[in-house]
């Protein structure tokens, strides 16, 4: 009986965790944050490496690329300023890692997981560790956590040019996580983090 109320409690304790979640423990990865720094900031601490541009008609799209022990790590900008909006990770395969930096010693270990993503996990680790709703399209699965954030005294200067926003002392924050499976298995996921007013 001691045990059942235990459990009670704390599936009761957990649910509003979930509830509230804002997908923030999939921000930071080797000790970088989203939306923190720039791709620059990136191989300052992991060790310089080529930088991958790419346009089209309308998208732009920058990234550096490391090979850790599971897979090829991205750091990934959306804009020509460089800012780091996004992590990815891939299972490597023949030219995949081409042009990327081995990572070695405690960040070869610590990018073997991110917030417990990891590549190999099956759908339904995926879906229990990232929480409902996951959409799914074909073997691609994808969880929007959407939040409304305060400002710290640091995300003042991001906001700078913004009067409006810094006199309502808040911002929106989306962290979309998207995985890709292949015969049921986790070959590789990205995490995107955009604020807006």
């Amino acid at each position: 009986m001691i045990l059942r109320g235990l459990a009670v409690v704390l599936v009761a304790m957990a649910l509003p965790a979930m509830a509230d979640d804002d997908g923030g423990r999939f921000t930071s990865f080797l000790g970088l944050r989203l939306n923190v720094g720039t791709l620059n900031d990136v191989q300052a601490r992991l060790g310089k490496t080529r930088l991958i541009e790419s346009s089209d008609s309308e998208d732009y799209e920058a990234r550096v690329c490391y090979l850790g022990s599971d897979g090829v790590i991205s750091f990934v900008s959306p804009v020509p300023q460089l800012e780091l909006s996004a992590f990815e990770v891939r299972e490597a395969v023949t030219g995949t890692a081409q042009g990327c930096r081995e990572l070695h010693g405690r960040y070869a270990d610590q990018a073997k997981q991110l917030g417990g993503l990891r590549l190999g996990m099956s759908k339904a680790e995926f879906v229990a560790l990232l929480g409902d709703p996951v959409r799914w399209e074909g073997d691609s699965g994808q969880r929007l956590y959407e939040s409304e954030q305060k400002m710290t005294a640091g995300d003042r200067g991001l906001f700078k040019d913004s009067p409006e926003l810094l006199a309502r002392g808040t911002f929106n924050v989306m962290v979309t996580v998207t995985g890709t499976f292949i015969a049921g298995r986790l070959v590789g996921f990205r995490v995107l983090k955009l604020v807006s007013a």
